[in-house]
C-alpha cells in the first residue's frame, strides 16, 4: 500500500518497556501498511519519571507519563505519542487522540518473587511491591497480614529491587513482562483475585488532530475490538472519577452471545480510603455503550463517595 507519509516522529519514554512498544509499533506499521515508511525516535522523561521518590497517588495521576509527549505533539516536534493507553488520563489536551489502539496483550496481573509464590502461599508479613493503590487495596483484602510497600521505577529496576531482596515479591502487570521476555519467575493472577487496571496490556497511538497526513496511516493500524473495550473502559473510569486516583480496576470483553454483540464488563472500585468496596460484572449493549458505561461510572461513583 503506497504512504504519503514516509517518515513518522515518535515520541515516548525512555524505559526499555518504551522502547518495546515503538519496536510493536513498527512491525504493524510494516507487516500491515508499508516496509518503507521510516521511524525516527525521540524519548522523554516525565512528570513520572523525574519524581520517583513520590508516590503515585501523591503525585497525582493526571499526565503524570504523557504530559510532555502530548506537548511535543502539540509543538509538532514529534508526528505520534506511542504510550501504555493505562498511563493516559481518561481527558486528552484539546488537540490531541486516539488514532488506534493495537491489539491488546494479556491485560493480567503477575506476581514475581524469588520463591515463585502465588499471593495465598507467601509467608505471613511478607513485603509486597507495588506503586498501584487499586493493587495495594485488593492485596490487603486478599491478605490482611502482607506488608504492602511502595516501590517506583521501571520493570527492569523493580525487579533488580526484588532480587536484592529487598521485597518478597512485586505485582506487575503481565503484558510488559512478556514484552520484554523477562525469564524471572513469576506467576499470572487470575482477575478474578486481582482485578486488573483498565487499559492495562493495550498499546495507544496518540496523534495531533491537525496531523492528517499521518493520522490516515495511523487509524489503519487500529484494532477495533481493542478500541471498543478500552473505550467501554476509559469512559467508565472518566465518569466514576475524572482526577484518575480512585482505586479502581476493570476489564471489558467483547464477546457475540445470543446472536448478539455485548460487552461483559467486570470491575471493582474502592472508596479512597478503602472502606467501600463495590465489585460486579455486568452486560453493557455494544450498540449504546459509551451511554451505559457513563452511567455505569456515575451509579458506582454515589455508591463509594
Amino acid at each position: 500500500m503506497h504512504i504519503n507519509s514516509k517518515n513518522i516522529i515518535v515520541g515516548s519514554r525512555e524505559s526499555l518497556l518504551a522502547k518495546k512498544h515503538i519496536d510493536i509499533f513498527e512491525t504493524a506499521l510494516k507487516k500491515n501498511l508499508s516496509s518503507n515508511i521510516k521511524v525516527q525516535r525521540k524519548f522523554y522523561k516525565t512528570s513520572g519519571d523525574k519524581f520517583l521518590n513520590e508516590k503515585i497517588s501523591d503525585l497525582g495521576n493526571k499526565g503524570l507519563f504523557s504530559k510532555e509527549i502530548d506537548q511535543a505533539l502539540l509543538k509538532f516536534e514529534i508526528n505520534l505519542g506511542i504510550h501504555s493507553l493505562k498511563d493516559l488520563p481518561t481527558k486528552l489536551p484539546n488537540g490531541i487522540e486516539i488514532a488506534a489502539t493495537l491489539k491488546r496483550e494479556n491485560f493480567r496481573d503477575a506476581i514475581v518473587s524469588n520463591k515463585d509464590l502465588n499471593i495465598k502461599d507467601l509467608p505471613e508479613k511478607a513485603i509486597v511491591g507495588t506503586s498501584s493503590i487499586r493493587r495495594a487495596m485488593q492485596i490487603k483484602k486478599i491478605r490482611p497480614d502482607l506488608i504492602v510497600k511502595d516501590i517506583r521505577g521501571n520493570v527492569d529496576s523493580r525487579i533488580k529491587k526484588l532480587k536484592e531482596k529487598k521485597y518478597d515479591a512485586i505485582i506487575l502487570a503481565y503484558a510488559g513482562l512478556k514484552r520484554l521476555d523477562i525469564n524471572k519467575s513469576y506467576k499470572i493472577i487470575d482477575p478474578r483475585v486481582i482485578v486488573p487496571a483498565l487499559g492495562q496490556g493495550v498499546i495507544a497511538l496518540v496523534v495531533n488532530v491537525k496531523n492528517r497526513n499521518v493520522n490516515r496511516v495511523i487509524k489503519k493500524l487500529n484494532h477495533s475490538q481493542t478500541f471498543i473495550e478500552t473505550a467501554c473502559e476509559r469512559i467508565f473510569l472518566n465518569a466514576l472519577d475524572g482526577s484518575c486516583q480512585t482505586p479502581v480496576g476493570g476489564y471489558a470483553n467483547l464477546k457475540r452471545t445470543n446472536n448478539q454483540d455485548k460487552i461483559i464488563f467486570n470491575f471493582i472500585a474502592f472508596s479512597k480510603d478503602g472502606t467501600k468496596c463495590v465489585r460486579d460484572k455486568v452486560y453493557i449493549s455494544i450498540k449504546n455503550f459509551k451511554s451505559e458505561s457513563y452511567k455505569l461510572g456515575v451509579k458506582i461513583k454515589n455508591k463509594i463517595k
